[in-house]
């Protein structure tokens, strides 16, 4: 759904589901498993195909525009627009945000031997020191692997931090509507996603976006 340029949540950064904003004291758990998510698992939560097969997939959902760049070439048209149920974790105490974080992490890795996370389902790194957060997860848990999509430009200061996170072993977070390797482009050049496409089930039976730095293209939701 494309807002029109007058719409309150683009004047004001936010989602249009305000209601569905929750503080980090409120949801059970921040990190949901991708079987919640039809695109993500459809039902399922670990992973079926390639380097990562057998280890689990969980998610983080921010809210988005609070926590993207503004010069995102979907600000208008995000797919958060069509998300009137998701739960959104509100990023406003991003203290409190990483110690919950920090403390679901330290459980889930000692439960599994790698965990797989999506950042963010919506949302974004919404700064640098937050996005350094996962820097020092990463150093922590040797077992904790990320992927995900960004919309801030490859230069900006988020951005940086953003490209210095990846490795081609543990961490696959692409640059979004940004072209060039691992970028994806909304309606652009690349691999078409085999989800979208139909020539597989899921996320978790894909892997195309952590197995190659190629241009990764996707449908407008």
């Amino acid at each position: 759904m494309q807002l029109r340029p007058e719409h309150k949540a683009l004047k004001d950064g936010r989602t249009i589901f305000l209601t569905r904003v929750k503080p980090v004291d409120v949801p059970k758990r921040l990190l949901q498993p991708a079987s919640n998510n039809k695109k993500l698992g459809g039902g399922f939560f670990i992973v079926a195909r390639g380097k990562w097969r057998g280890v689990p997939l969980y998610t983080l959902t921010l809210e988005e525009r609070a926590t993207c760049s503004s010069d995102c070439k979907q600000w208008a048209a995000c797919f958060g627009n069509n998300m009137r149920f998701t739960q959104r974790v509100d990023h406003r105490d991003p203290e409190a945000l990483q110690a919950r974080l920090e403390t679901e992490l330290d459980e889930m890795l000692r439960m599994y031997r790698k965990v797989l996370l999506r950042l963010h389902v919506l949302g974004d790194f919404f700064s640098v020191e937050y996005t350094q957060f996962w820097r020092r997860m990463l150093d922590k848990h040797p077992g904790l692997l990320i992927f995900g999509f960004t919309h801030w430009p490859r230069a900006s200061p988020i951005g940086q931090a953003v490209g210095a996170l990846n490795d081609e072993d543990r961490v696959w977070i692409r640059f979004s509507d940004q072209g060039g390797p691992m970028s994806a482009n909304v309606d652009g050049f690349g691999i078409r996603c085999p989800e979208q496409t139909g020539q597989t089930k899921s996320c978790l039976t894909c892997g195309i976006c952590w197995s190659t730095t190629e241009p990764v293209a996707f449908k407008k939701h």
